[in-house]
């Protein structure tokens, strides 16, 4: 008999609460996060730009943080009120 072991640990599940999307993109305030990674802020402000020449969008704020850390407050603070819509990215 062949005794098999899980080496993963279970994680706790938490619930999130999103927002809900926007009805429309026209004219909505974009804030982009860029995690730092390569080419992650020259991919996501492409898109930003495309974004206004289609749809009218502006952007409004640029987030810069370490790909593995969570937002700061601070942050967070800076998104609030100023954008209708946040867009995180990746790169490589």
């Amino acid at each position: 008999m062949i005794d098999l072991l899980d080496p993963t640990i279970p994680m706790a599940r938490e619930r999130i609460a999103y927002v809900p999307r926007p009805a429309q993109i026209e004219r909505l305030r974009i804030g982009l996060i860029d995690n730092t990674r390569k080419n992650s802020d020259a991919v996501l402000r492409r898109l930003a730009k495309k974004m206004e020449t289609v749809y009218g969008t502006k952007l409004e704020v640029v987030i810069h943080k370490h790909q593995r850390a969570p937002l700061k407050d601070k942050q967070i603070e800076e998104l609030k009120g100023r954008v209708d819509v946040v867009i995180a990215g990746v790169g490589d």
